[in-house]
């Protein structure tokens, strides 16, 4: 081990991967997020193995798909056995802690030298921090997780700043949706930018790691809860001044390997029951080839689902477990402005069919999707006659995972239920 960096990681809750200025958002304002991304590294095909909050953190923490571990289901709590990076830290001499959300279960927060609800601790962590020791801390934000904070409706972008996705319709009330959400982005902005700023005035940027990162994609239809592009594609920054040149990374990364990347800066002995991989020598050399293939899974999340993706660059194929159900959504999306403006269109007749789905009606138990012809993903090529090869190589790639990761079994159902807990965490 050559050195000890310091390592910050600020974990956004809900920010699609388009939505930051450097990403080339034309009128979103992330000055901070944007002034990190210019010094370090900007992956551009980044995804999580779950459109859903808990079990793609449970992924972050330990390098292993949620099922394998049974938290595949939102609000699972960690297994109290399960390792953590923080866990590995630890024994390496590190003072570690958490502020803001952390989604692990309560008995995970133990783990921690320091814990906080609030993200906005940190210069308590920062006070408390052993001067000879490096620190590892991770800033869960809530932004821009609904419910959206009522000054929202006044506070937003102007309504012509906003650029609606091609999924969804235009109309006054998702355009507004969409300034609160924006608002929301860049509110988490500010905050990112005073603890960016604490770590320049006190002359720890240089030996300070910094990821950022989002959990899932945006909290609207098609999106957040779906296993689309915008609910499992995520903005991913990697940065150390001085360390790492700046510059853009194109290979395709899942954030399974995020934790087995860091305990590789360190030198340390990556576990082997870990299923991710270091995605280190992408860092360090822009032409390393990124992975071949990355998996996502969608489970419980206020109602029960049982949906399964494979994606490699150029397609995507969705297995649909109960596709007699209409898509379920998380309770925060369902409550939405958006979601209640598109059902009363439907019942209207003001929306098109292609706009409807999946809002309505059974779901297509097998998607195929070529992703450069077709990267918003509304033309499914399952039933073509001339993708039957491709389907059946997507089928058996799934196929090995699930039997290789111990995933669950599909006639698992878990009872219908919503809960409120989603509005907050």
């Amino acid at each position: 081990m050559t050195d000890r960096p310091n390592i910050l990681w600020l974990i956004a809750d809900d920010a699609g991967w388009e939505d930051l200025g450097c990403l080339g958002h034309p009128t979103l304002k992330t000055p901070h997020i944007d002034s990190l991304a210019e010094r370090g590294l900007l992956f551009t095909q980044a995804f999580v193995t779950s459109p859903q909050c808990s079990p793609s953190r449970s992924t972050l923490w330990t390098g292993k798909y949620a099922h394998t571990m049974r938290t595949e289901d939102l609000h699972t709590p960690l297994p109290d056995d399960e390792p953590i990076l923080a866990d590995r830290l630890k024994e390496q001499g590190y003072f570690v802690g958490n502020i803001g959300k952390l989604h692990l279960g309560p008995k995970a927060r133990s783990r921690f030298d320091y814990y906080s609800p609030w993200a906005t601790a940190w210069p308590r962590f920062f006070r408390q921090r052993p001067a000879d020791k490096p620190f590892f801390l991770c800033v869960g934000y809530y932004e821009p997780h609904r419910p959206y904070a009522l000054r929202l409706t006044r506070a937003g972008y102007p309504l012509d700043d906003v650029h609606l996705p091609p999924y969804l319709p235009d109309s006054k009330a998702i355009r507004t949706d969409f300034s609160r959400y924006y608002t929301a982005i860049t509110t988490m902005d500010a905050k990112i930018g005073a603890l960016l700023d604490y770590l320049r005035k006190h002359d720890l940027e240089r030996s300070t790691l910094v990821v950022f990162v989002s959990d899932n994609g945006l909290p609207f239809p098609r999106a957040k809860g779906f296993l689309y592009d915008p609910g499992i594609r995520v903005p991913l920054i990697v940065s150390q001044p001085g360390t790492y040149a700046a510059g853009t990374r194109e290979q395709l990364t899942t954030l399974l390997d995020l934790a087995p990347t860091m305990a590789a800066r360190l030198d340390m002995r990556i576990a082997k029951d870990t299923q991710g991989m270091s995605f280190a020598d992408a860092i360090e050399h822009p032409g390393a080839p990124g992975r071949e293939i990355i998996f996502a899974e969608r489970n419980w999340h206020d109602l029960d689902d049982h949906s399964r993706a494979v994606r490699t660059t150029r397609y995507k194929y969705i297995r649909n477990e109960y596709f007699e159900d209409p898509m379920p959504f998380p309770s925060d999306i369902d409550h939405s402005p958006t979601l209640k403006w598109m059902r009363a269109a439907i019942s209207q007749g003001l929306l098109a069919p292609e706009d409807r789905l999946p809002i309505t009606g059974p779901r297509p138990p097998e998607e195929l999707y070529d992703l450069t012809a077709d990267p918003n993903e509304f033309r499914n090529l399952a039933t073509c006659a001339d993708q039957a090869s491709i389907l059946q190589d997507m089928r058996e790639r799934l196929a090995q995972w699930s039997r290789e990761t111990d995933d669950v079994s599909p006639e698992k159902r878990v009872p219908r239920k919503r809960s409120l807990l989603s509005w907050f965490t």
